[in-house]
């Protein structure tokens, strides 16, 4: 079975040698990784290359312009790596890491046994705080689009579940892709076609989550921006049904292609009338 991380960096030459080295120190071999730099204006590009060195599994994509976590995993994505269906995607942020040498080992045992989506795993230092039972399993009683951030790192998923993503729901109404947060916008998606037995909530700890003044929730207009997409918008939205392999194997995905997006300055472009 192949894995592929896609890690999404952007101005992060702090941790993104950390992030690869964690990959490459993995003791199962069978995977590939897509850097994608989000036009940092740091170092991140070269010391991404240097940590990377003459790996041929790691391709570093440089964007020409800040382009977002939901392109950057999707199209961007996709129109590089050229997954199979088959193949489970890794997502692996560029300033977060994996916490030993067996982390891809545990996850082969965990997709060996018929599941299609993981999550949980997460650990960090301690020095933010986080609501409490952020890093438990969800509630399949309840609608996922009422739990917010419930499927934490570590996340994967096999190809074929996030092909299956509308591209309607890559998007505002008004069709402007989503720039954030790429973990609510595709992977409740992919739980809700999955179904709780095809998902795995993994006890052990396999990932670490970096917590500084750089993270997503440190940014107060961009936190309130995600929280207006879930209140206004996708809770909003039809869920997705349960479907079965086949099914999903045999669908075509249908995302566009998009012009670049404005630089990064104007990312909170897309307020409420967008939404509504």
């Amino acid at each position: 079975m192949k894995y592929i991380f896609v890690t999404i960096c952007y101005n992060f030459d702090k941790w993104i040698g950390k992030c690869i080295k964690s990959a490459i120190n993995q003791k199962y071999k069978n995977w590939e990784m897509y850097v994608i730099d989000d036009n940092s204006s740091d170092n991140s590009v070269s010391v991404a290359e240097k940590a990377a060195g003459d790996d041929p599994r790691i391709k570093i994509i440089k964007n020409a312009q800040n382009m977002c976590g939901v392109y950057n995993k999707t199209i961007n994505f996709a129109k590089h790596a050229k997954p199979n269906d088959e193949d489970v995607i890794v997502t692996l942020d560029g300033d977060d890491y994996l916490l030993h040498e067996n982390v891809l080992d545990s996850l082969n045992k965990i997709y060996s046994n018929g599941y299609w989506l993981t999550y949980g795993g997460c650990t960090h230092d301690g020095s933010q705080t986080f609501p409490e039972g952020w890093d438990t399993p969800v509630n399949w009683q309840t609608s996922l689009r009422n739990q917010r951030f419930c499927l934490i790192h570590l996340k994967s998923h096999k190809f074929f579940l996030a092909k299956n993503i509308k591209n309607k729901d890559l998007c505002y109404r008004n069709g402007q892709m989503f720039k954030y947060s790429d973990d609510v916008i595709m992977y409740i998606p992919m739980a809700e076609m999955s179904g709780q037995e095809r998902c795995f909530y993994i006890n052990d700890k396999l990932y670490f989550y970096n917590t500084h003044e750089n993270c997503d929730f440190q940014d107060k207009q961009r936190v309130d921006h995600i929280n207006n997409i879930i209140q206004n918008d996708l809770t909003r939205r039809p869920q997705y049904k349960q479907r079965s392999k086949n099914d999903l194997k045999n669908s075509i995905c249908d995302w566009k292609s998009y012009k670049l997006v404005p630089p990064r300055s104007n990312h909170f472009a897309a307020n409420k009338s967008q939404i509504e």
